[in-house]
């Protein structure tokens, strides 16, 4: 009788370490995935990987994964991946420019996951300072870059391991993340390194970047954390001497110069039908997906279609002769309104507004999340920051990251996480005269 007492007790501390286990590498993996996201597209999918394996694995998970399988956010986001997977029956493109297509929006797949993956909040916290270590290793290697010491990534002193937008996008992120950490750390040495950071971050972006809509998010974020944490009237007047330190970078930094009079010199020689321009080229990829959008406005051309189409039509010659293939319209809401028609537009603006709603109503992350959120809402006008992989990817770890400590949702995580934790009952007890072996 005892004996099969103990090899019960064994077998329950066995199962209970081995859920242990997957759940400490889970949340390994997933704090890797948000420092490689800067930095290593193969890392980055290698850790998505793993983590989402290993809940898989993790039976005391299951539970939790369906109910965040019914979360209306979540059914919005795998909505609209079928949409994409059904948009392929009339779809004019060829299975391979399908198939691009799909992969791209298949890691929409993955926001339950990361949901799940961040229910713990020291998983949350070291995921964002991960995240904050690998962009402080960016930043010095384009800060060096810029003197010359550096030569990785080509000529473009705002690109490193990502191009100058993605990179852009990250790097305002994390100057906020580091601001946002300077006020509320409790101790003053840690709002002494937070704050440092976030000076040394917010130089790179506006003296050494080089991405125009980064400049934008920088402004966007920096009015965000002034209104979130002051008084309206004291936010009013530093939002003032914000704007003052950003003319000042402005007079200071010729790139920004440059990149602002490119900007009003390209929309003067659009309008006198010199289109051939950096800004030329997005207003005509945007006409072009507006022409396709009229085709077929309710359901659209289908999947991969605007790549597709855009081969085979060629209404931007200068483009087709010079450069590789182009795969969307720079912007995400015409790639969608050409792809997927009104029907697709309104799911996705269906799930951008869910995943608002979703972060305004969770007051622990509700500044986080916004932060990531509105960016992505401004930068879709201009680039397709879903489609991306390295955007894409950072869109959805940070919103999920956000969307875990939403009250329902985090109760429902921890509740779950308690019954597996309690895996092991109570020390049997002998029953009395029985006899002990």
């Amino acid at each position: 009788m005892a004996l099969n007492k103990f090899t019960l007790t064994n077998r329950i501390d066995t199962h209970a370490g081995i859920l242990r286990s997957l759940s400490f590498w889970s949340s390994f993996f997933i704090v890797l995935t948000a420092f490689m996201i800067p930095i290593s597209s193969t890392f980055r999918s290698i850790g998505v990987s793993l983590s989402v394996i290993l809940i898989l694995l993790d039976s005391s998970r299951h539970v939790a994964l369906k109910k965040l399988f019914k979360h209306s956010t979540v059914k919005l986001a795998l909505g609209f991946f079928m949409l994409t997977m059904l948009a392929c029956l009339w779809s004019t493109a060829n299975v391979q420019d399908q198939w691009i297509v799909l992969e791209k929006y298949s890691k929409l797949i993955y926001l339950p996951f990361f949901m799940l993956a961040f229910r713990d909040p020291r998983t949350r916290s070291m995921a964002l300072h991960a995240f904050l270590l690998a962009m402080l290793i960016t930043c010095v290697l384009l800060l060096l870059k810029a003197v010359g010491v550096v030569h990785y990534g080509g000529d473009d002193p705002g690109e490193m391991f990502r191009n100058h937008i993605m990179t852009g996008y990250m790097m305002v992120f994390a100057a906020y993340l580091a601001a946002y950490l300077a006020y509320h750390a409790p101790c003053f040495l840690h709002r002494i390194a937070y704050g440092c950071l976030a000076l040394l971050l917010s130089y790179q972006i506006l003296f050494t970047g080089t991405g125009r809509m980064a400049y934008i998010a920088y402004a966007l974020l920096a009015a965000l954390w002034v209104f979130q944490i002051f008084s309206w009237r004291k936010a009013l007047i530093l939002a003032g001497l914000g704007g003052c330190l950003l003319a000042g970078a402005y007079t200071m930094n010729p790139t920004i110069q440059f990149l602002a009079h490119q900007v009003k010199d390209d929309w003067g020689l659009y309008h006198h039908n010199k289109r051939d321009t950096s800004l030329g080229f997005r207003l005509q990829f945007h006409t072009y997906a507006y022409d396709l959008f009229k085709r077929h406005p309710w359901l659209g051309n289908g999947t991969g279609s605007f790549s597709h189409t855009f081969h085979i039509e060629n209404p931007v010659p200068e483009w087709s002769a010079s450069r590789s293939k182009l795969l969307e319209p720079h912007s995400q809401y015409w790639m969608v309104a050409s792809e997927l028609g009104i029907v697709g537009l309104f799911l996705f603006i269906l799930l951008l507004g869910s995943l608002c709603v979703s972060c305004w109503r969770t007051p622990e992350t509700r500044a986080l999340g916004c932060a990531a959120l509105l960016p992505m809402l401004l930068g879709n006008f201009t680039d397709s920051l879903l489609l991306y992989s390295g955007t894409g990817y950072f869109f959805l770890l940070f919103t999920a990251l956000a969307l875990a400590s939403h009250p329902k949702i985090s109760s429902t995580l921890c509740n779950q996480a308690a019954s597996s934790d309690a895996v092991r009952p109570p020390p049997l007890q002998a029953k009395a005269g029985a006899i002990q072996t």
